[in-house]
């Protein structure tokens, strides 16, 4: 059915333009079915709403490409020429200051007296460019975008000797100008580039690792964005701790098991009170993935830049939302995979600790969510949360009793249903603790031992780690088996990950005795 409401989405000519191609496509299907005859009422009434809101789309499309074209014969002065933002200059002290055209990166360094004052100022100028961003897709929210990027360019971005030159800083700035996408968006297409998109893309057609392919635009761009839940259903970028690294492929951070303090008479030495200290490592590693597209389509979508990210990012999310549960941890490349909070509950090296049911015939028990609680550690219990998938969750339904012992309230409804949230967030507590519904979880199979099938942890203590940047690469012909050319474009996209429990102690998984 359309409707005015679809309007909201549409942003440039080409939007409305095949929106009403659409439109225009139902008025003809509809002359078609009643063709020489009447149409009913139902028929009728929509015929005349397609009628006006093909109206309503042409009235639009008049006025943003008589705008266009106002702003295109502005531009044809050359002081004018890709100033998204002019006339806006940002000022943060005497000395130094971010160029007009923040997107303009070579200016940065003779409007700067020192390295410091450099570095600076590509932070300053790359925070201008996210406020001003806009973030296309529609489960992006654009102060929850702009207060994560900020505090990726505050933390992550640091300058350090790892990454000496705010590498984040800059790539946003390359990235976000108009220039970078509409160049971004003829490679895609296959489109020559003219010089000055040449120069545009540049910094960032070779990786720091020496690895080819184009920066997807920061906006467009998953492994910087906050946005996560672009599958069905995954819980681990809502519940998780996210890590970004930049500049490097390994995240160093360091863990304790407790602070101990005592009492003591006056002038007394105070015992060593630090629990044991140990460091998580992880070294990020390459996931990747093609795509075909006909030539025909990248050609006549003029928004084909943000289609195809919306298709990776949701690969990706649906990659994460596998991997991150039953992740067995083994080396792979020049990375490791993750360790998934549900990897087999022996041999799986940095898992969360594991117990086992308490019946041995293949049966889950009331007593084991009370075991698993009562097996986390105190401090880090207030925090734990239940990760499952739809199948335990209706298993740990069944077992309710009168008086709600497992899921609360009074009588057998008060068990609820799992709310489908694409953050896994279900709304149900058991034994008081919120369950994240995970899809990949392991399901019980009867005489499978030793499989996980629930945990109960903190999930601060998961950590993903994720080092900032995707890049992608068009591959400009794809040919069938006898070497003929399918009309196809291969759009080839990496980025790299990880993820893993920072204490192992931090909760406990339910293993299946069968």
């Amino acid at each position: 059915m359309f409707t005015t409401a679809d309007l909201e989405a549409f942003k440039t000519p080409e939007e409305y333009a095949t929106y009403q191609n659409e439109v225009r496509g139902r008025m003809q299907e509809l002359d078609s079915a009643f063709a020489g005859r009447a149409m009913d009422e139902d028929a009728r009434a929509e015929f005349a709403s397609l009628q006006d809101l093909d109206k309503d789309v042409a009235k639009t499309i008049t006025e943003l490409q008589g705008r266009r074209d106002y702003l295109a014969s502005l531009a044809k002065n050359p002081a004018n020429v890709e100033r998204p933002f002019a006339g806006r200059t940002i000022v943060t002290n005497q000395s130094r200051k971010v160029p007009e055209d923040i997107f303009a990166i070579e200016q940065y360094r003779s409007l700067s007296s020192s390295e410091p004052d450099l570095l600076q100022a590509y932070r300053d100028g790359a925070m201008f460019a996210v406020e001003h961003a806009t973030y296309p897709n529609p489960k992006s929210v654009k102060p929850t975008e702009q207060a994560h990027i900020e505090k990726l360019l505050a933390t992550a971005d640091q300058p350090s000797q790892a990454n000496p030159s705010r590498e984040l800083s800059r790539r946003i700035l390359s990235t976000g100008s108009p220039v970078y996408l509409r160049a971004f968006t003829k490679y895609l297409q296959g489109r020559m580039l003219s010089p000055e998109e040449q120069r545009a893309v540049a910094p960032w057609t070779v990786q720091t690792d020496a690895t080819g392919g184009f920066a997807v635009p920061f906006y467009f761009d998953p492994s910087i964005l906050h946005t996560g839940a672009w599958t069905n259903v995954n819980p681990y970028r809502a519940a998780c701790t996210t890590k970004t690294i930049v500049g490097t492929d390994t995240y160093n951070g360091a863990t304790t098991t407790s602070f101990t303090v005592a009492r003591a008479g006056e002038a007394v030495a105070a015992d060593e009170g630090l629990g044991a200290v140990g460091q998580i490592t992880a070294i990020v590693g390459k996931v990747h993935g093609v795509g075909r597209f006909s030539l025909e389509l990248l050609s006549d979508r003029p928004d084909i830049t943000s289609e195809i990210a919306m298709i990776i990012s949701e690969a990706k999310d649906t990659e994460e939302e596998a991997i991150f549960s039953v992740g067995a941890g083994d080396a792979l490349g020049a990375g490791f995979n993750p360790i998934g909070m549900f990897g087999a509950a022996h041999g799986t090296s940095g898992a969360y600790t594991h117990i086992d049911t308490a019946a041995a015939d293949g049966a889950v028990a009331k007593e084991d969510a009370f075991s698993m609680e009562a097996a986390v550690p105190i401090r880090h219990r207030s925090g734990a949360a239940w990760f499952m998938n739809r199948q335990m969750i209706r298993i740990w339904q069944a077992l309710e009793t009168t008086g709600g012992l497992l899921f609360g309230g009074q009588q057998y409804a008060a068990v609820g249903q799992p709310a489908t949230n694409p953050t896994g967030n279900t709304g149900l507590r058991l034994i008081g603790y919120p369950i994240w519904e995970t899809p990949s979880a392991p399901a019980i199979v009867l005489a499978t031992n030793d499989l996980v099938v629930s945990a109960l942890v903190d999930p601060k203590s998961y950590y993903i780690i994720e080092r900032a940047g995707m890049s992608v690469e068009a591959i400009p012909h794809i040919f069938d088996g006898d070497g003929k050319p399918t009309g196809q474009r291969g759009i080839y996209a990496w980025w790299r990950n990880t993820a893993k429990p920072a204490n192992v102690d931090a909760g406990r998984r339910l293993a299946f005795k069968a």
